[in-house]
């Protein structure tokens, strides 16, 4: 990350690492140990027939408390009859109108799907048994401006297990500490365009693991579960247990303007475009490829109307994506799937070894190691971009003709012809190359003709004679070899463009695009 500072100094003020949304649930596991559900049915005195009437008593129960909880607070509440209604924007709304209040804003109820606890006649055993099922129950949604956390809320399902979710976003969090001990900074959206004492910022940013949350997501879970004391005299004081469903961990750099962002982030969108794909993705989510592997590294360019670009790379159901807010270019890491990272066993009586992250709440610390790292990885690789000196000395090299030996077994070097790195079939060809699905096996001759007559590089009579297009084509790899663009796979036929390959090509190729406005 040093060598991005150096490379665009003169266009940024810093770079603030920060979580930005959290997706927590509390589940209570007790519910589904052994017998433990049977063990709480026998406490309560419930028999397994007549367990829905028991739970539309204990639904009931909590309906009348959150109604007792509305009035005392004197929020706004309403029932939403669908499920795309956006109740962000209604919560946000209400706090542009009441921009002083503290706690809860509103309270929005909705019937939702979910996976529930019930219990069902097994024709088999002939006999009623618990069942997990998908079905649809009332959810309460509770949105708070809260002291320290800023808009947040808390989504909670009135059936049995009674599922809790909570949403935080770290960088609200930033802005309320910063607020509290009067740091001047701005804003945009979810994001800090410039702060006065960016140490600081980094330093709140960076406590945010240490902050107790079992405690916190506890007191929450108090305020909308009266059924929750009941709960865990039953189970020996032993109520939630908070998981990460999800996490995003963003590295903000935050330019000098909007002005300097536009100067550099169109390179960034091309380079990412033509040359981070394929090996590039595992290298960012810090993993080796290998031909075994059996997923999907997947790179895509989006382009929102009136918004901007987006790239995204996904790994393992994680993501890795880049965009522009205001002034600022967000480095973004998503962590669905905990189980692709490691963590060091925290069993103290285990032995030391990496084994796979779960989602633990006491693994938010590792989660912000990894997702840290994988930004910076990718700031790393924007590095390699310099946007100042597009046809650079690498690039000036293609024009010379080249003498070299492709193959230990020839007796002599030959001599090849030069690259004009703008000629239109040249160019086509290095488009050709750069497709990700020949970032891991590579390409043969066959392929890449293939790939040429799709992108209409030969004429039409020329299209008549297979053999001597691909002719053509194995001199054309030969001069890309000599120049050291492409390598040939060892014991194969099939060939992939390098490193420098890389760096070469999508500088020729943003060249024309941006520069000559060529497309």
């Amino acid at each position: 990350m040093k060598k991005f500072l150096q490379n665009f100094d003169d266009y940024i003020n810093g770079i603030l690492h920060g979580f930005d949304r959290i997706i927590l649930k509390g589940h209570i596991k007790h519910f589904y140990y052994n017998n433990n559900f049977y063990y709480f049915l026998t406490q309560e005195n419930v028999k397994l027939k007549d367990f829905k009437n028991y739970v539309l008593k204990v639904t009931d129960d909590i309906k009348t408390h959150i109604k007792l909880l509305i009035e005392k607070e004197g929020c706004y509440s309403e029932y939403l009859t669908s499920t795309k209604t956006s109740k962000e924007k209604i919560a946000k709304r209400i706090l542009e109108e009441n921009p002083d209040k503290v706690g809860l804003l509103c309270v929005l109820s909705v019937v939702e799907p979910c996976y529930t606890l019930t219990v069902k006649y097994n024709k088999a055993t002939a006999k009623l048994e618990k069942k997990h099922e998908y079905r649809k129950c009332l959810h309460y949604y509770f949105y708070y401006n809260d002291r320290d956390l800023g808009l947040m809320h808390v989504r909670f399902q009135t059936w049995f297990p009674f599922t809790i979710q909570i949403y935080i976003n770290g960088k609200e969090y930033v802005k309320k500490q910063l607020a509290k001990e009067n740091i001047q900074f701005t804003s945009y959206d979810n994001c800090i365009t410039s702060v006065s004492d960016l140490q600081r910022a980094q330093e709140i940013a960076d406590q945010f693991v240490e902050k107790k949350w079992t405690k916190v997501f506890d007191h929450f879970a108090r305020q909308v579960n009266s059924f929750l004391p009941r709960i865990e005299e039953i189970f020996s004081q032993h109520g939630y247990y908070w998981f990460i469903e999800q996490s995003e961990y963003a590295s903000d750099v935050l330019f000098k303007d909007r002005e300097a962002l536009e100067m550099v982030f169109p390179y960034f969108i091309e380079y990412a475009s033509l040359c981070q794909m394929g090996e590039n993705i595992f290298t960012f989510f810090g993993r080796k490829a290998h031909l075994h592997y059996q997923g999907e590294a997947v790179s895509d360019r989006k382009h929102y109307w009136n918004q901007g670009f987006r790239i995204k790379f996904t790994l393992d159901k994680n993501s890795l994506k880049f965009y522009d807010k205001f002034s600022v270019l967000r480095i973004e890491t998503t962590i669905n799937n905990a189980s692709a990272f490691k963590t060091i066993n925290p069993n103290p009586q285990g032995k030391k070894k990496w084994v796979p992250m779960g989602k633990n709440i006491s693994n938010l610390y590792r989660y912000a190691e990894v997702t840290r790292k994988c930004n910076e990885r990718y700031l790393d690789s924007l590095a390699a971009l310099n946007q100042t000196n597009i046809l650079d000395k690498a690039v000036e090299s293609l024009c010379h003709p080249k003498k070299i030996r492709l193959s230990k077994n020839s007796i002599k070097e030959r001599q090849y012809s030069a690259l004009n790195p703008l000629k239109d079939f040249n160019c086509k060809a290095f488009n050709a190359v750069m497709n990700g699905a020949y970032m891991m096996k590579g390409f043969t001759t066959k392929q890449l003709t293939d790939a040429l007559i799709a992108l209409n590089a030969f004429k039409q009579e020329q299209c008549s004679n297979i053999k001597k297009l691909r002719a053509k084509v194995g001199r054309f790899i030969a001069q890309l070899r000599a120049h050291k663009i492409v390598t040939k796979l060892p014991r194969t036929h099939r060939y992939r463009v390098n490193k420098s390959g890389m760096e070469i090509i999508s500088r020729i190729v943003m060249f024309k695009k941006i520069d000559l406005k060529f497309c």
